[in-house]
């Protein structure tokens, strides 16, 4: 009997339906509810992590300078597509003579233009430093470190330092470099981004020159000894980046040498078989053949980037950048605004669904109604206002109100003296 009378207090405990759908409701509620707060905290976790990441970059470089007496260090922006930005520290291997022209024919020789540029080689005394991923910083080229050839008060031509500037460029990316329509002012300067992964790796400008070097890049640069920032520079120097694979069966994808690679597979003067990459580099340099010199480490070299330095950094979030700007979001082959839209691939360029081989924004990623659809330069104008959190709605999308975009990204400036960053408020 009592037995009974336990088994039947039991059977009245339990919940019946509508209960049990009122506690899940009020369990779903409270889900939707936390959520936003958990994508803030993680958000600003990765964010504080990029930020630790940043500063170990620019420090590992800073004391790189600090212990070399041999020469200049430097912190160097890179972007693998589909992967992740890193920082890598460079050490300055030497001075060479190479064409001022980064898009003329490697096989004409150096029997135009020259000029004398500083190489940076990846130290294997430090390692480089990488971002989260979708975290990315772009570097500040202030008005004048970016230029087409023209000519001066006394009617001579200048060329183009070849930074971010192609004459007949292979993708559609593209610097401002005239008025900023957003602003309806003269374009006050452009923020870049590390282009060092967007080229045809089976190129060397052979044969005519059929394509320039594109890739290009920014860094901080530490003076050897104090560890003090050099101020930004509109000259150019190269950091050598090889190439994942070569291969040496295409005539293109081999440097054009004067006196032949007599070594074939083990010749030493290839750079997929240097085991120490700033001593090799600094072989190199000591060459007495300067066409050689320039063909395997210069400006044309598909093994080497263009970098200035610059002393105003960004921080920030690919993907809410993206949405800020009108983009659905990112490219799914590299993660980024670069990329290209189905149907607009070439020969030259690749196809969609590939990485690019030349700086190219998808611009399948913004509404066909929007202006950056059809306009890689307002992508450009759309960037630069959002990194100084001066894009409005409207900007974005003509039917928009004209209240300012909440921009996320951060902005640093280095302090020449202490060789650190300090946040721009």
């Amino acid at each position: 009997m009592i037995r009974r009378f336990a088994h039947h207090r039991r059977l009245i405990a339990g919940f019946s339906l509508v209960e049990l759908l009122v506690i899940i409701a009020i369990l779903g509620i409270a889900a939707a509810a936390g959520i936003p707060a958990i994508r803030n905290m993680i958000y600003t976790s990765t964010g504080s992590m990029a930020e630790q990441q940043l500063r170990f970059g620019l420090g590992a470089a800073r004391d790189m300078a600090i212990r070399n007496a041999g020469g200049d260090a430097a912190a160097v922006f890179v972007f693998e597509p589909g992967g992740r930005l890193s920082i890598v520290p460079m050490v300055w291997v030497g001075r060479i003579l190479d064409t001022s022209d980064p898009n003329r024919a490697l096989d004409n020789g150096l029997t135009g233009p020259t000029t004398y540029r500083d190489v940076f080689a990846p130290t294997p005394l430090a390692a480089p430093a990488q971002l989260p991923v979708g975290w990315m910083v772009r570097g500040f080229a202030p008005p004048g470190s970016i230029f087409a050839a023209g000519l001066n008060n006394l009617g001579t031509t200048i060329e183009s330092n070849g930074w971010y500037y192609e004459k007949n460029p292979v993708g559609n990316r593209r610097i401002n470099l005239g008025n900023d329509t957003i602003s309806g002012a003269q374009n006050k300067g452009n923020w870049v981004f590390p282009e060092t992964g967007f080229f045809d790796p089976t190129q060397t400008g052979q044969n005519g020159g059929n394509r320039p070097n594109s890739r290009n890049t920014f860094m901080v640069r530490f003076q050897s000894g104090t560890g003090r920032m050099t101020g930004p520079s509109v000259e150019p120097v190269i950091v050598l980046l090889p190439r994942a694979t070569i291969d040496w069966n295409s005539t293109n994808a081999r440097a054009p040498l004067t006196q032949g690679w007599s070594g074939g597979v083990s010749d030493w003067r290839r750079i997929d078989h240097a085991d120490h990459l700033t001593a090799w580099a600094r072989a190199v340099a000591d060459q007495g053949d300067y066409h050689d010199i320039a063909a395997l480490i210069g400006c044309r070299s598909a093994d080497a980037a263009l970098a200035c330095s610059v002393n105003l950094i960004a921080l920030y979030d690919e993907r809410r950048m993206a949405t800020e700007i009108g983009a659905t979001g990112l490219n799914k082959e590299t993660g980024s605004l670069y990329g290209i839209a189905p149907g607009k691939g070439t020969a030259a360029l690749g196809d969609a669904g590939t990485i690019p081989k030349a700086p190219n924004i998808d611009l399948s990623l913004w509404p066909k109604s929007a202006t950056a659809a059809n306009n890689a330069e307002y992508v450009q104008m759309l960037i630069n206002n959002y990194m100084l959190n001066a894009l409005k709605y409207s900007d974005v999308d003509a039917g928009g109100p004209s209240t300012i975009v909440e921009s996320d990204a951060r902005m640093f400036r280095l302090d020449s003296y202490m060789g650190t960053i300090v946040e721009a408020q």
